[in-house]
């Protein structure tokens, strides 16, 4: 295997591993090669298919680049691909932590959020009549449920506008202002789209919270801590857009 991952940075393993296999009608090294290469070319496929915003904005030739190199420090542990890409957003930022490229980095985190939100399990809509049954009193005590799908996102840069403008069209994007604002963004998949929800400081504390299990009363005072904060509408909001799902 480690031949097959990692053959092109250790020549050594390749000739080991070459004397294990049988030589009919293929060179035992030949061989190998074949599987090595489909192996790579499979994985940098697979990352691909979830960064297409990051392949455009760094060109084919250097995103596989990264995407070799990446397969090298962070070679696949299943035969199910689809998680391949799961640290690719740290990579980059190893790569361009300290130069104007930084941004990169924050875009591919969101694509993989956007690739978690597409594949994770749905969940029905919230019953109203079990909620309708909590008395008020009881409301501080409650623990709300976010749909699955669900997926927060915070960054300094405009990444959704970023992402928006590099999927989905051939033509040339916009030029975008990496200093016109970040992003505060709750990701959802409803009746299989997805979709995206801005928020506000407060609606994004109350909703952090809420996704890390908090009571309800902790999700309030998370959200009070901003300006403008109003718990019955934000509550409204989130259960109207299928984000709370249940409550206990």
């Amino acid at each position: 295997m480690h031949a097959l991952l990692d053959g092109e940075a250790d020549p050594a393993a390749h000739v080991i591993a070459a004397q294990l296999i049988a030589a009919r009608g293929i060179s035992p090294a030949h061989r190998l090669s074949v599987h090595a290469n489909t192996a790579q070319a499979n994985f940098i496929e697979s990352v691909a298919s979830s960064f297409p915003a990051i392949r455009r904005l760094v060109g084919a030739d250097y995103f596989r680049q990264c995407a070799r190199d990446f397969h090298h420090r962070h070679p696949s542990l299943s035969g199910d691909l689809q998680p391949a890409g799961t640290l690719f957003a740290d990579y980059l930022l190893e790569l361009h932590r300290n130069d104007e490229y930084r941004y990169l980095s924050e875009v591919a985190r969101l694509e993989w959020l956007v690739q978690e939100t597409l594949l994770a399990a749905d969940h029905g809509p919230l019953d109203f009549a079990k909620l309708s049954s909590v008395a008020a009193t009881a409301y501080d005590e409650l623990h709300f449920h976010l749909h699955p799908t669900v997926r927060l996102f915070a960054s300094q840069y405009p990444c959704l506008r970023i992402w928006e403008a590099n999927v989905g069209s051939e033509t040339e994007p916009e030029t975008i202002d990496l200093a016109e604002g970040g992003d505060r963004v709750l990701l959802i998949r409803h009746d299989g789209q997805l979709m995206f929800h801005r928020l506000r400081l407060g609606e994004q504390s109350f909703m952090r919270a809420l996704h890390a299990g908090e009571r309800f009363a902790e999700a309030v005072e998370s959200g009070a801590a901003h300006e403008g904060f109003d718990a019955a509408a934000a509550l409204q909001r989130f259960v109207a857009a299928g984000v709370i799902v249940d409550c206990r």
